[in-house]
């Protein structure tokens, strides 16, 4: 479910001015005339449509209000952080301790790519891409390469196409991504070659032990 408060940036107690107000300052930010042929801005725009419209209308907010606290989303009045280059460095920090406490060979490898590729949806891009903080985005990137380190060479692909937009061209950023898919890469060649190595060893160990045997 989307938290439109969190896309305006606004608590959840906010006042129709206040909703107002932030849906003004984020439209023109994101505005697609402001920003010519940016998709990432476009999609982000959508969204901020999207929230202003349930949010500015009495009846469609009281609805969303309850289905969001249904959903388990907090409660009404607790306030949620505006989608910020750092807030969103602090969930990928997030992850990573929670990473750091789990049995990673017993994990989702699709569930923790799903939520990686939640991180770096459209919107939150959108926003990475306008504000230009390249720490920040240095730091981000740096996270989920170390978030990545479990997953199969299978579930990067995508997720490297989105760090490569959070670069927004920073050749330092590109070349540590770059530096992370070799590696994984050059890690996945070894592990497919690794059962091979092992039967040839044991083979030889087998014809070894029959030689040794039939000279006694």
């Amino acid at each position: 479910m989307k938290d439109y408060y969190k896309i305006l940036g606004v608590p959840p107690s906010a006042s129709p001015t206040e909703i107002k107000k932030a849906y003004r300052v984020l439209a023109f930010k994101y505005h697609p005339d402001k920003n010519p042929e940016n998709w990432l801005s476009e999609a982000h725009f959508k969204e901020i449509q999207e929230a202003y419209s349930t949010l500015s209308d009495t009846n469609k907010r009281n609805a969303y209000n309850d289905e969001r606290w249904l959903m388990g989303m907090g409660s009404k009045t607790q306030y949620k952080e505006a989608v910020t280059p750092a807030w969103l460095l602090k969930i990928c920090r997030e992850l990573n301790a929670s990473l750091a406490t789990m049995d990673t060979h017993r994990m989702s490898q699709g569930a923790l790519q799903d939520y990686i590729l939640l991180i770096l949806s459209d919107s939150h891009l959108a926003v990475l891409q306008l504000e230009q903080d390249i720490t920040t985005n240095a730091a981000i990137v740096e996270a989920l390469i170390t978030a990545t380190e479990k997953l199969h060479i299978k579930y990067l692909q995508e997720i490297e196409q989105r760090l490569v937009l959070v670069a927004n061209n920073d050749t330092s950023i590109l070349q540590a991504i770059d530096e992370h898919i070799e590696d994984r890469m050059r890690d996945a060649r070894r592990d497919k070659l690794l059962p091979y190595v092992v039967a040839l060893i044991t083979l030889a160990l087998c014809v070894f032990m029959y030689i040794y045997a039939s000279w006694k």
